[in-house]
Protein backbone atom coordinates (compact mmCIF):
# COMPACT_ATOMS: atom_id res chain seq x y z
CA UNK A 1 0.00 0.00 0.00
CA UNK A 2 3.27 2.54 0.83
CA UNK A 3 4.15 1.73 -2.69
CA UNK A 4 1.48 2.48 -3.86
CA UNK A 5 1.12 5.63 -2.89
CA UNK A 6 4.35 6.27 -3.30
CA UNK A 7 3.63 5.77 -6.93
CA UNK A 8 0.85 8.16 -7.13
CA UNK A 9 2.87 10.85 -5.50
CA UNK A 10 5.70 10.07 -8.42
CA UNK A 11 3.66 10.52 -11.25
CA UNK A 12 1.68 13.95 -9.81
CA UNK A 13 5.13 15.10 -9.18
CA UNK A 14 6.33 14.76 -12.31
CA UNK A 15 3.19 15.63 -14.46
CA UNK A 16 2.93 19.17 -12.14
CA UNK A 17 6.90 19.20 -13.27
CA UNK A 18 5.73 18.70 -17.29
CA UNK A 19 2.67 20.50 -17.11
CA UNK A 20 4.36 23.66 -15.23
CA UNK A 21 7.53 23.97 -17.37
CA UNK A 22 5.52 23.33 -20.44
CA UNK A 23 2.32 25.75 -19.90
CA UNK A 24 5.01 28.85 -19.16
CA UNK A 25 7.31 28.38 -21.66
CA UNK A 26 3.88 28.41 -24.26
CA UNK A 27 2.58 31.25 -22.53
CA UNK A 28 6.06 33.63 -22.92
CA UNK A 29 6.57 32.51 -25.94
CA UNK A 30 2.77 33.18 -27.14
CA UNK A 31 2.28 36.60 -24.93
CA UNK A 32 5.40 37.88 -24.30
CA UNK A 33 6.62 38.60 -20.60
CA UNK A 34 3.10 38.91 -18.39
CA UNK A 35 3.10 39.87 -15.44
CA UNK A 36 2.15 38.14 -12.08
CA UNK A 37 -0.44 41.07 -12.18
CA UNK A 38 -1.44 39.85 -15.21
CA UNK A 39 -2.10 36.13 -14.59
CA UNK A 40 -3.22 36.32 -11.32
CA UNK A 41 -5.83 38.74 -12.70
CA UNK A 42 -7.16 36.46 -15.20
CA UNK A 43 -7.13 33.27 -12.78
CA UNK A 44 -9.66 35.20 -10.83
CA UNK A 45 -11.72 36.58 -13.25
CA UNK A 46 -14.60 34.62 -15.66
CA UNK A 47 -13.34 32.68 -19.05
CA UNK A 48 -17.02 34.07 -20.49
CA UNK A 49 -16.01 35.34 -23.92
CA UNK A 50 -12.28 34.07 -23.86
CA UNK A 51 -10.80 33.24 -27.20
CA UNK A 52 -11.61 29.33 -27.61
CA UNK A 53 -9.33 29.43 -30.30
CA UNK A 54 -6.40 30.10 -27.95
CA UNK A 55 -7.64 27.22 -25.60
CA UNK A 56 -8.09 24.75 -28.31
CA UNK A 57 -4.42 25.76 -30.04
CA UNK A 58 -2.26 25.23 -26.21
CA UNK A 59 -4.52 21.81 -25.56
CA UNK A 60 -2.86 20.70 -29.33
CA UNK A 61 0.78 21.78 -28.67
CA UNK A 62 0.90 21.77 -24.66
CA UNK A 63 -0.76 18.20 -24.26
CA UNK A 64 1.41 15.90 -25.94
CA UNK A 65 4.06 17.65 -24.76
CA UNK A 66 3.21 16.67 -21.19
CA UNK A 67 1.40 13.15 -21.55
CA UNK A 68 3.91 11.64 -23.11
CA UNK A 69 7.24 12.35 -21.47
CA UNK A 70 5.33 11.92 -18.08
CA UNK A 71 3.91 8.51 -19.48
CA UNK A 72 7.81 7.95 -20.15
CA UNK A 73 9.20 8.84 -16.57
CA UNK A 74 6.74 7.83 -14.85
CA UNK A 75 7.14 4.34 -16.10
CA UNK A 76 10.91 3.95 -16.03
CA UNK A 77 10.54 5.59 -12.24
CA UNK A 78 7.76 3.22 -11.39
CA UNK A 79 8.73 -0.40 -13.29
CA UNK A 80 11.85 -1.21 -10.66
CA UNK A 81 9.21 -0.88 -7.75
CA UNK A 82 6.11 -2.50 -9.05
CA UNK A 83 8.90 -5.34 -10.42
CA UNK A 84 9.94 -5.59 -6.60
CA UNK A 85 5.98 -6.20 -5.78
CA UNK A 86 5.24 -9.09 -7.72
CA UNK A 87 8.76 -10.58 -6.31
CA UNK A 88 8.61 -12.88 -3.36
CA UNK A 89 9.98 -10.54 0.03
CA UNK A 90 12.29 -12.87 0.75
CA UNK A 91 14.02 -13.39 -2.64
CA UNK A 92 15.11 -9.14 -2.34
CA UNK A 93 16.75 -7.94 0.24
CA UNK A 94 14.24 -5.34 2.27
CA UNK A 95 17.61 -2.80 1.87
CA UNK A 96 17.70 -3.06 -1.81
CA UNK A 97 14.23 -2.63 -2.14
CA UNK A 98 13.75 0.57 0.35
CA UNK A 99 17.00 1.47 -1.69
CA UNK A 100 14.51 1.80 -5.48
CA UNK A 101 11.86 2.80 -3.56
CA UNK A 102 14.07 5.99 -2.46
CA UNK A 103 15.76 6.44 -5.85
CA UNK A 104 12.85 6.60 -7.84
CA UNK A 105 11.19 9.38 -5.04
CA UNK A 106 14.58 11.16 -5.01
CA UNK A 107 14.34 11.54 -8.90
CA UNK A 108 10.69 12.80 -9.41
CA UNK A 109 11.07 15.23 -6.45
CA UNK A 110 14.37 16.42 -8.26
CA UNK A 111 12.91 16.91 -11.58
CA UNK A 112 9.78 19.04 -10.09
CA UNK A 113 12.65 21.31 -7.91
CA UNK A 114 14.29 21.55 -11.44
CA UNK A 115 11.07 22.37 -13.11
CA UNK A 116 10.17 24.87 -10.39
CA UNK A 117 13.19 26.33 -10.51
CA UNK A 118 12.86 27.05 -14.25
CA UNK A 119 9.21 29.06 -13.55
CA UNK A 120 10.56 30.94 -10.91
CA UNK A 121 13.47 32.15 -13.09
CA UNK A 122 11.27 32.73 -15.96
CA UNK A 123 8.61 34.71 -13.92
CA UNK A 124 8.74 37.59 -11.36
CA UNK A 125 7.08 35.36 -8.68
CA UNK A 126 10.01 36.15 -6.09
CA UNK A 127 10.07 40.07 -6.80
CA UNK A 128 6.33 39.74 -6.89
CA UNK A 129 5.93 37.73 -3.25
CA UNK A 130 8.68 40.09 -1.74
CA UNK A 131 6.84 43.46 -2.89
CA UNK A 132 3.25 41.94 -1.53
CA UNK A 133 5.46 41.62 2.01
CA UNK A 134 6.29 44.89 2.29
CA UNK A 135 3.52 47.70 2.04
CA UNK A 136 3.87 50.69 0.63
CA UNK A 137 1.88 54.47 1.30
CA UNK A 138 2.48 55.34 -2.48
CA UNK A 139 -1.05 55.01 -3.92
CA UNK A 140 -2.46 56.46 -0.48
CA UNK A 141 0.18 59.26 -0.44
CA UNK A 142 -0.79 60.32 -4.25
CA UNK A 143 -4.06 59.13 -4.93
CA UNK A 144 -6.48 61.97 -5.40
CA UNK A 145 -9.68 61.14 -5.06
CA UNK A 146 -12.12 62.06 -8.37
CA UNK A 147 -15.26 62.04 -6.03
CA UNK A 148 -13.67 65.31 -4.23
CA UNK A 149 -12.41 66.90 -7.05
CA UNK A 150 -14.66 69.75 -8.68
CA UNK A 151 -14.72 69.56 -12.72
CA UNK A 152 -16.15 71.91 -14.62
CA UNK A 153 -17.79 71.84 -18.10
CA UNK A 154 -18.42 74.69 -20.41
CA UNK A 155 -21.93 75.50 -21.17
CA UNK A 156 -21.80 74.03 -24.57
CA UNK A 157 -20.41 70.26 -23.73
CA UNK A 158 -18.15 68.49 -26.47
CA UNK A 159 -18.41 65.08 -27.73
CA UNK A 160 -15.71 62.75 -27.00
CA UNK A 161 -14.38 59.79 -29.32
CA UNK A 162 -12.20 57.73 -27.23
CA UNK A 163 -10.86 54.76 -29.61
CA UNK A 164 -8.20 52.00 -27.62
CA UNK A 165 -6.02 50.48 -30.13
CA UNK A 166 -4.88 47.16 -29.59
CA UNK A 167 -1.33 46.68 -28.79
CA UNK A 168 -0.71 49.75 -31.18
CA UNK A 169 2.96 50.94 -29.54
CA UNK A 170 5.70 53.50 -30.51
CA UNK A 171 8.00 50.73 -31.75
CA UNK A 172 6.09 50.24 -35.15
CA UNK A 173 7.19 53.96 -36.40
CA UNK A 174 10.44 54.53 -38.01
CA UNK A 175 13.62 54.91 -36.59
CA UNK A 176 13.25 58.36 -37.83
CA UNK A 177 10.18 58.76 -36.49
CA UNK A 178 11.16 57.57 -32.85
CA UNK A 179 10.59 53.77 -32.93
CA UNK A 180 12.35 50.40 -33.94
CA UNK A 181 11.06 50.02 -37.53
CA UNK A 182 13.39 50.56 -40.28
CA UNK A 183 10.50 51.70 -42.63
CA UNK A 184 7.38 53.41 -41.05
CA UNK A 185 4.73 50.63 -40.42
CA UNK A 186 2.01 53.09 -39.49
CA UNK A 187 2.57 55.91 -41.60
CA UNK A 188 -1.15 57.37 -40.90
CA UNK A 189 -0.54 57.41 -37.47
CA UNK A 190 2.24 58.70 -37.77
CA UNK A 191 0.98 61.78 -39.78
CA UNK A 192 -1.92 62.45 -37.41
CA UNK A 193 0.22 62.21 -34.07
CA UNK A 194 2.58 65.12 -36.13
CA UNK A 195 -0.61 67.09 -37.02
CA UNK A 196 -2.32 66.77 -33.77
CA UNK A 197 -1.12 66.77 -30.08
CA UNK A 198 0.84 64.35 -29.32
CA UNK A 199 2.51 64.71 -25.88
CA UNK A 200 6.12 63.48 -25.88
CA UNK A 201 9.68 64.35 -24.44
CA UNK A 202 11.48 63.92 -27.79
CA UNK A 203 11.74 66.07 -30.98
CA UNK A 204 10.12 62.25 -32.59
CA UNK A 205 7.05 61.03 -32.07
CA UNK A 206 6.15 60.08 -28.55
CA UNK A 207 3.69 57.75 -26.57
CA UNK A 208 2.33 56.76 -22.94
CA UNK A 209 4.28 54.67 -20.52
CA UNK A 210 3.34 51.81 -19.47
CA UNK A 211 2.73 51.14 -15.56
CA UNK A 212 2.31 47.89 -13.49
CA UNK A 213 -1.43 46.78 -13.21
CA UNK A 214 -2.43 48.23 -16.71
CA UNK A 215 -0.64 46.21 -19.47
CA UNK A 216 -3.23 43.91 -20.40
CA UNK A 217 -6.80 45.19 -21.78
CA UNK A 218 -8.28 45.29 -19.01
CA UNK A 219 -5.77 47.18 -17.11
CA UNK A 220 -5.30 49.69 -19.50
CA UNK A 221 -8.47 50.57 -19.89
CA UNK A 222 -8.60 50.33 -16.10
CA UNK A 223 -6.26 53.50 -16.01
CA UNK A 224 -7.28 55.23 -18.72
CA UNK A 225 -10.43 55.55 -17.66
CA UNK A 226 -9.76 55.29 -13.10
CA UNK A 227 -6.00 56.50 -13.29
CA UNK A 228 -5.75 53.45 -11.73
CA UNK A 229 -4.06 50.21 -11.86
CA UNK A 230 -5.75 46.68 -11.32
CA UNK A 231 -4.30 45.02 -8.91
CA UNK A 232 -5.69 42.37 -6.96
CA UNK A 233 -3.87 39.77 -4.08
CA UNK A 234 -3.48 36.39 -4.24
CA UNK A 235 -5.19 35.32 -1.37
CA UNK A 236 -8.18 37.80 -2.71
CA UNK A 237 -11.67 37.17 -4.06
CA UNK A 238 -12.40 36.39 -7.36
CA UNK A 239 -13.04 39.74 -8.77
CA UNK A 240 -17.05 38.52 -9.88
CA UNK A 241 -17.66 38.01 -6.29
CA UNK A 242 -16.83 41.60 -5.57
CA UNK A 243 -20.51 43.78 -5.55
CA UNK A 244 -19.12 45.88 -7.79
CA UNK A 245 -15.50 46.06 -10.17
CA UNK A 246 -13.26 48.24 -8.15
CA UNK A 247 -16.10 49.56 -5.89
CA UNK A 248 -13.86 52.29 -4.56
CA UNK A 249 -12.99 54.09 -8.43
CA UNK A 250 -14.29 56.93 -9.66
CA UNK A 251 -14.27 57.30 -14.00
CA UNK A 252 -14.32 59.60 -16.41
CA UNK A 253 -17.37 57.45 -17.51
CA UNK A 254 -19.20 58.45 -13.77
CA UNK A 255 -18.15 62.04 -14.02
CA UNK A 256 -19.12 62.14 -17.81
CA UNK A 257 -22.78 60.60 -16.82
CA UNK A 258 -23.10 63.28 -13.90
CA UNK A 259 -22.92 66.14 -16.40
CA UNK A 260 -25.49 64.29 -19.08
CA UNK A 261 -23.09 62.56 -21.35
CA UNK A 262 -24.65 59.77 -22.85
CA UNK A 263 -21.84 57.02 -22.36
CA UNK A 264 -21.53 54.32 -25.47
CA UNK A 265 -18.91 51.02 -25.36
CA UNK A 266 -18.47 49.12 -29.02
CA UNK A 267 -16.50 46.02 -28.35
CA UNK A 268 -15.98 43.28 -31.91
CA UNK A 269 -15.34 40.42 -28.87
CA UNK A 270 -18.03 39.51 -25.58
CA UNK A 271 -18.01 42.40 -23.39
CA UNK A 272 -17.80 39.98 -20.31
CA UNK A 273 -14.54 38.57 -20.91
CA UNK A 274 -12.12 40.51 -18.26
CA UNK A 275 -14.27 41.95 -16.53
CA UNK A 276 -15.18 44.68 -18.93
CA UNK A 277 -18.87 44.77 -18.87
CA UNK A 278 -18.69 45.77 -15.37
CA UNK A 279 -16.07 47.86 -15.45
CA UNK A 280 -17.67 50.03 -17.83
CA UNK A 281 -21.58 49.57 -16.42
CA UNK A 282 -20.57 50.05 -13.06
CA UNK A 283 -18.69 53.23 -13.42
CA UNK A 284 -20.73 55.26 -16.02
CA UNK A 285 -23.71 53.04 -16.58
CA UNK A 286 -22.20 53.01 -20.29
CA UNK A 287 -24.59 51.33 -23.24
CA UNK A 288 -22.89 48.04 -24.43
CA UNK A 289 -22.71 46.91 -27.85
CA UNK A 290 -20.50 44.10 -28.31
CA UNK A 291 -20.31 40.51 -30.16
CA UNK A 292 -23.41 39.67 -28.37
CA UNK A 293 -25.55 42.46 -28.96
CA UNK A 294 -24.84 42.30 -32.71
CA UNK A 295 -26.24 38.27 -32.78
CA UNK A 296 -29.16 39.58 -31.03
CA UNK A 297 -29.95 42.15 -33.35
CA UNK A 298 -29.35 39.49 -36.25
CA UNK A 299 -26.66 41.86 -37.72
CA UNK A 300 -24.72 40.65 -40.58
CA UNK A 301 -21.74 39.17 -38.57
CA UNK A 302 -19.67 35.55 -38.31
CA UNK A 303 -17.56 34.99 -35.50
CA UNK A 304 -13.93 35.66 -36.60
CA UNK A 305 -11.32 34.59 -34.23
CA UNK A 306 -13.29 35.59 -31.26
CA UNK A 307 -15.63 38.13 -32.49
CA UNK A 308 -16.20 40.47 -35.44
CA UNK A 309 -13.56 41.82 -37.55
CA UNK A 310 -12.15 45.89 -37.10
CA UNK A 311 -13.97 46.17 -40.85
CA UNK A 312 -17.72 45.61 -39.33
CA UNK A 313 -16.33 47.91 -36.02
CA UNK A 314 -15.87 50.61 -37.67
CA UNK A 315 -19.07 50.31 -39.61
CA UNK A 316 -21.03 49.60 -36.65
CA UNK A 317 -19.29 52.69 -34.81
CA UNK A 318 -20.36 54.94 -37.73
CA UNK A 319 -23.81 53.75 -37.26
CA UNK A 320 -23.49 54.15 -33.38
CA UNK A 321 -21.96 57.57 -33.39
CA UNK A 322 -24.74 59.27 -36.06
CA UNK A 323 -27.67 57.72 -33.25
CA UNK A 324 -25.59 59.39 -30.33
CA UNK A 325 -25.05 63.15 -32.61
CA UNK A 326 -29.11 62.88 -32.94
CA UNK A 327 -30.03 62.99 -29.65
CA UNK A 328 -29.56 66.07 -27.57
CA UNK A 329 -27.16 65.41 -24.51
CA UNK A 330 -23.67 65.19 -25.62
CA UNK A 331 -21.90 61.71 -25.83
CA UNK A 332 -18.75 59.97 -25.14
CA UNK A 333 -18.34 56.95 -27.66
CA UNK A 334 -15.55 54.56 -26.56
CA UNK A 335 -14.56 51.60 -28.76
CA UNK A 336 -12.01 48.89 -28.61
CA UNK A 337 -10.05 47.42 -31.93
CA UNK A 338 -9.23 43.96 -32.06
CA UNK A 339 -7.71 42.99 -35.60
CA UNK A 340 -3.90 43.65 -34.54
CA UNK A 341 -4.39 41.26 -31.15
CA UNK A 342 -1.36 38.32 -31.04
CA UNK A 343 -0.04 36.16 -32.10
CA UNK A 344 0.06 37.33 -36.15
CA UNK A 345 -3.34 39.78 -36.31
CA UNK A 346 -6.16 39.11 -38.17
CA UNK A 347 -5.74 39.94 -41.86
CA UNK A 348 -8.72 40.81 -43.01
CA UNK A 349 -9.80 41.45 -47.29
CA UNK A 350 -8.60 45.29 -46.45
CA UNK A 351 -5.22 44.54 -45.99
CA UNK A 352 -2.43 43.98 -48.24
CA UNK A 353 0.51 41.86 -48.38
CA UNK A 354 3.25 45.58 -48.31
CA UNK A 355 5.50 43.11 -45.97
CA UNK A 356 7.18 40.21 -45.22
CA UNK A 357 5.25 39.37 -42.22
CA UNK A 358 1.69 38.84 -41.70
CA UNK A 359 1.53 41.07 -38.49
CA UNK A 360 3.28 43.74 -39.97
CA UNK A 361 0.49 43.92 -42.68
CA UNK A 362 -2.01 43.90 -40.19
CA UNK A 363 -1.12 46.84 -38.10
CA UNK A 364 -0.43 48.81 -41.49
CA UNK A 365 -3.72 47.85 -42.36
CA UNK A 366 -5.26 48.94 -39.12
CA UNK A 367 -3.09 52.67 -38.85
CA UNK A 368 -4.88 52.89 -42.25
CA UNK A 369 -8.22 51.93 -40.81
CA UNK A 370 -8.55 54.19 -38.25
CA UNK A 371 -7.26 57.29 -40.41
CA UNK A 372 -10.42 56.41 -42.91
CA UNK A 373 -12.27 56.34 -39.66
CA UNK A 374 -11.03 59.69 -38.22
CA UNK A 375 -11.71 60.95 -41.98
CA UNK A 376 -15.16 60.16 -41.91
CA UNK A 377 -15.64 61.79 -38.32
CA UNK A 378 -14.37 65.08 -39.98
CA UNK A 379 -17.17 64.81 -42.36
CA UNK A 380 -19.89 64.78 -39.82
CA UNK A 381 -21.45 67.51 -38.63
CA UNK A 382 -20.63 67.16 -35.00
CA UNK A 383 -17.04 67.06 -35.44
CA UNK A 384 -16.39 70.65 -34.53
CA UNK A 385 -17.61 70.17 -31.17
CA UNK A 386 -16.12 66.45 -31.15
CA UNK A 387 -13.01 65.58 -29.55
CA UNK A 388 -11.04 62.27 -30.94
CA UNK A 389 -8.56 60.50 -28.76
CA UNK A 390 -6.71 57.58 -30.05
CA UNK A 391 -4.90 55.59 -27.39
CA UNK A 392 -2.71 52.04 -27.91
CA UNK A 393 -4.73 49.81 -24.76
CA UNK A 394 -0.90 48.12 -24.37
CA UNK A 395 2.13 47.04 -25.64
CA UNK A 396 2.36 44.01 -28.27
CA UNK A 397 2.25 40.67 -26.61
CA UNK A 398 4.37 39.44 -29.70
CA UNK A 399 7.35 39.29 -27.93
CA UNK A 400 9.70 38.34 -30.23
CA UNK A 401 8.26 41.60 -32.54
CA UNK A 402 10.82 44.99 -32.25
CA UNK A 403 13.06 43.15 -29.72
CA UNK A 404 15.06 46.02 -27.60
CA UNK A 405 18.95 44.88 -28.44
CA UNK A 406 21.67 44.19 -25.23
CA UNK A 407 22.89 47.67 -24.20
CA UNK A 408 20.16 49.69 -26.43
CA UNK A 409 17.88 52.40 -24.47
CA UNK A 410 14.37 52.47 -25.64
CA UNK A 411 11.19 52.63 -23.64
CA UNK A 412 8.60 51.00 -25.04
CA UNK A 413 5.30 53.07 -24.92
CA UNK A 414 1.83 52.81 -26.70
CA UNK A 415 0.59 55.44 -29.47
CA UNK A 416 -1.15 58.59 -28.38
CA UNK A 417 -2.71 61.41 -30.41
CA UNK A 418 -6.06 64.10 -29.24
CA UNK A 419 -7.58 65.38 -31.98
CA UNK A 420 -9.47 68.72 -32.16
CA UNK A 421 -9.06 69.56 -28.60
CA UNK A 422 -11.20 72.36 -26.10
CA UNK A 423 -7.92 73.90 -25.61
CA UNK A 424 -4.31 73.88 -26.41
CA UNK A 425 -1.42 72.65 -23.78
CA UNK A 426 0.98 75.15 -21.91
CA UNK A 427 3.75 73.21 -22.94
CA UNK A 428 4.80 70.26 -25.58
CA UNK A 429 7.59 69.73 -24.48
CA UNK A 430 9.55 67.07 -22.53
CA UNK A 431 6.37 65.34 -21.24
CA UNK A 432 7.07 61.96 -19.28
CA UNK A 433 3.59 60.46 -18.75
CA UNK A 434 1.37 57.27 -18.44
CA UNK A 435 -1.57 55.93 -19.36
CA UNK A 436 -2.96 56.68 -16.17
CA UNK A 437 -2.31 60.52 -17.21
CA UNK A 438 -4.51 60.29 -20.20
CA UNK A 439 -7.55 60.49 -17.37
CA UNK A 440 -7.27 63.94 -16.24
CA UNK A 441 -6.21 65.08 -20.02
CA UNK A 442 -9.13 63.32 -21.74
CA UNK A 443 -11.42 65.91 -19.27
CA UNK A 444 -8.81 68.84 -19.82
CA UNK A 445 -9.21 67.78 -23.95
CA UNK A 446 -12.66 68.07 -23.97
CA UNK A 447 -13.01 71.73 -22.05
CA UNK A 448 -13.15 70.56 -18.81
CA UNK A 449 -11.71 72.82 -15.54
CA UNK A 450 -9.84 70.50 -12.99
CA UNK A 451 -9.18 71.56 -9.37
CA UNK A 452 -5.77 70.96 -8.88
CA UNK A 453 -4.90 69.35 -12.31
CA UNK A 454 -5.28 65.99 -10.81
CA UNK A 455 -7.32 62.24 -10.72
CA UNK A 456 -6.65 58.98 -9.70
CA UNK A 457 -2.68 58.96 -9.67
CA UNK A 458 -3.32 60.79 -13.18
CA UNK A 459 -1.74 64.81 -13.90
CA UNK A 460 -3.42 67.16 -16.54
CA UNK A 461 -0.95 67.00 -19.11
CA UNK A 462 -2.34 70.78 -20.57
CA UNK A 463 -1.33 71.91 -18.00
CA UNK A 464 2.24 72.24 -16.40
CA UNK A 465 0.95 69.63 -13.17
CA UNK A 466 4.18 67.22 -12.99
CA UNK A 467 2.86 63.61 -13.50
CA UNK A 468 4.50 60.93 -11.59
CA UNK A 469 6.94 59.41 -13.95
CA UNK A 470 8.04 63.40 -13.93
CA UNK A 471 8.37 63.73 -10.30
CA UNK A 472 9.74 60.22 -9.21
CA UNK A 473 11.12 58.32 -12.01
CA UNK A 474 9.66 55.59 -13.94
CA UNK A 475 11.56 52.34 -11.88
CA UNK A 476 10.22 54.38 -9.27
CA UNK A 477 6.91 54.51 -9.77
CA UNK A 478 6.77 50.88 -10.97
CA UNK A 479 8.22 49.65 -7.79
CA UNK A 480 5.73 51.34 -5.37
CA UNK A 481 2.69 49.69 -7.57
CA UNK A 482 4.05 46.44 -7.49
CA UNK A 483 4.15 46.58 -3.83
CA UNK A 484 1.26 45.53 -1.37
CA UNK A 485 -1.33 49.18 -0.69
CA UNK A 486 -3.26 48.19 1.89
CA UNK A 487 -5.36 52.01 0.62
CA UNK A 488 -5.70 50.01 -2.56
CA UNK A 489 -7.22 46.73 -1.01
CA UNK A 490 -9.25 48.56 1.82
CA UNK A 491 -10.43 52.25 -0.58
CA UNK A 492 -10.24 50.94 -4.25
CA UNK A 493 -11.05 47.01 -4.16
CA UNK A 494 -13.93 47.76 -1.76
CA UNK A 495 -15.67 50.75 -0.36
CA UNK A 496 -16.02 51.67 3.06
Amino acid sequence: MKKKIICIFIVICVLIAFAGTVTFDWLYETFGHLSIDEIIFHLKVPMQGANTEIIITFLKICIWKVIIPTAIISCVLIYPMVKDLKVIDDKIHTSERKRTVVVSFSISIIILIISLSSVIKKTDIIEYIKSQTDNSNFIANEYVDPKKVDVKFEEEKRNLIYIFLESMETTYHSKENGGLSEQELIPELANLAQKNINFKNTEKIGGASILSGTSWTVGAMTAQTTGLPLKLKIDANALGKYSVFLEGAYSIGEILENNGYHNFLLLGSEATFGGRKNLFEQHGNYEIWDFESAIKENAETEKIWWGFTDNKLYNYAKGKILELSQKEEPFNFTMLTTDTHFPEGYYCESCVDKWDEQYKNVISCASKKVNEFIKWIEEQEFYNNTTIVIVGDHLTMQSNFFEIEEGQEYEKKVVSIIINPAKQPQSMEQRLYSTMDLYPTTLAAIGATIEGEKLGLGANLFSSEETLIEKYGLEYVNNELNKNSKFYDNNILVSR
